[in-house]
C-alpha cells in the first residue's frame, strides 16, 4: 500500500470496480467480486486525482491543466475481463497530450479528417447524402414550376433620359415623363444546343461508371437533370442507345444498394418522360424486364426489414417487462 498516492488513495468504481492511481505513474483497476487485478496502465505524468463511474474514468495530473477522460471500453464492444499475470508491464498511454503520430517512413501523419464508407456493408440498403428536398422536389418539378409561374410576362423597362429634371421644391423630385411607349419583352425561345451534352457524353463513353454518372447528375441543377432526362428517347433528340445506357446504370446502380432514394427520384422521372418511347421500343424490353427485376427485388428487401423493425418495436412497446 506505499505506492498508493497518498492523496487519493482508492476510489470506488460502479460497485464493481477499485481504482487506484500509484506514485510510479501507473493507474490499476481491480474487480470487486473476484479480487483480480483487471487493468493496469502508465500515464506520462503521476496521477493526483480520480474517479470513476460508469461511463469512464477521470483523472488529473502532475504539472498538467486540464481533466484526462477515459472511456469505459465495456460500453462498446464485449470485453473478457481476465485477470492480469503477475509480473504484467503496463503500458504507456496518452495523458491528454498531443502525440506525435508515425507512419511506415518514420513520417508523420497528416491530419486529414476521417471519411466513412460509402456503404458498410453490401448486404444493407443504404440512402444517398443528397438533401431531402432534392430528391423530393426533382420528381414534384412540374407542380413547383407551375406554381412559381409569374402571372405576366416580364415588361420592358421605359427607357429613361440621360439627365433627368428635378422638380422646385424643398424636398426635390425626380420628373419622370409618364408617356411613354411600352416596348413589348423579347420571347425567351429555347434553342437547342448541337451536339451532345455533358451528361449524355459520360453516359455514351463511359457508360459503366456508375460514380461519374452520379456525380454528373449531382452537380446539375433540378432544371437540368430534368431536361437531360427528358432528351434520352430520339423524339426528343436523343437516341436508343442513350436510353439504354441510362437503362442499364440504373440497374447496375440499383444492384449496389446505394443513393436509393435518389435512384427512385431518378427512375421516376426517366419514366414519366420516355413511358410512351418505352413501351413501344421492342428493342428495350429485355432492359425494362431485368430493370424491373432488381428494382423489385430491391424494395422487396427493404420492405420486409422495415416491417421486422416495426414488429420488434410493437413488441417492445407493448410487452411487460
Amino acid at each position: 500500500s506505499s505506492g498508493i498516492n497518498a492523496e487519493w488513495p482508492l476510489r470506488p468504481g460502479n460497485g464493481k470496480w477499485l481504482v487506484g492511481a500509484l506514485r510510479d505513474s501507473t493507474v490499476k483497476i481491480w474487480d470487486l467480486v473476484t479480487a483480480h487485478l483487471i487493468d493496469h496502465f502508465r500515464t506520462e505524468e503521476t496521477v493526483t486525482s480520480v474517479s470513476m463511474s460508469r461511463d469512464g474514468l477521470v483523472t488529473t495530473h502532475h504539472n498538467q491543466l486540464g481533466i484526462c477522460s477515459w472511456v469505459n471500453k465495456t460500453l462498446y464492444e464485449n470485453v473478457e475481463l481476465k485477470p492480469l499475470p503477475k509480473g504484467y508491464t503496463p503500458v504507456l498511454v496518452g495523458s491528454g497530450r498531443q502525440e506525435e503520430m508515425e507512419v511506415e517512413g518514420g513520417e508523420e501523419a497528416d491530419n486529414q479528417p476521417w471519411k466513412g464508407p460509402q456503404q458498410i456493408s453490401r448486404d444493407l440498403i443504404t440512402l444517398s447524402d443528397a438533401s431531402k428536398s432534392k430528391w423530393i422536389a426533382l420528381c414534384n418539378l412540374n407542380v413547383i414550376k407551375k406554381r412559381n409561374k409569374p402571372k405576366e410576362a416580364p415588361k420592358t423597362p421605359k427607357p429613361a433620359p440621360f439627365f433627368m429634371g428635378t422638380t422646385k421644391e424643398l424636398i426635390p423630385k425626380f420628373i419622370v415623363d409618364e408617356e411613354g411607349i411600352d416596348e413589348p419583352a423579347e420571347e425567351m425561345k429555347h434553342v437547342a444546343n448541337e451536339g451532345e451534352s455533358e451528361f449524355q457524353f459520360v453516359l455514351l463513353r463511359e457508360p459503366h461508371n456508375t460514380d461519374k454518372l452520379l456525380r454528373t447528375l449531382g452537380s446539375m441543377s433540378l432544371s437540368g437533370i430534368d431536361l437531360e432526362l427528358q432528351s434520352l428517347s430520339p423524339t426528343d433528340g436523343g437516341s436508343l442507345e442513350l436510353v439504354t445506357n441510362f437503362a442499364n446504370f440504373l440497374i447496375k446502380a440499383i444492384v449496389s444498394r446505394r443513393n436509393y432514394d435518389l435512384l427512385q427520384s431518378y427512375l421516376s422521372v426517366f419514366l414519366k418522360h420516355n413511358r410512351k418511347y418505352l413501351m413501344e421500343e421492342p428493342e428495350l424490353a429485355e432492359t425494362l424486364a431485368e430493370l424491373k427485376k432488381c428494382h423489385v427485388d430491391t424494395w422487396s428487401t427493404l420492405h420486409r426489414d422495415i416491417q421486422k423493425c416495426l414488429c420488434v418495436a410493437q413488441f417492445i412497446k407493448s410487452a411487460t417487462l
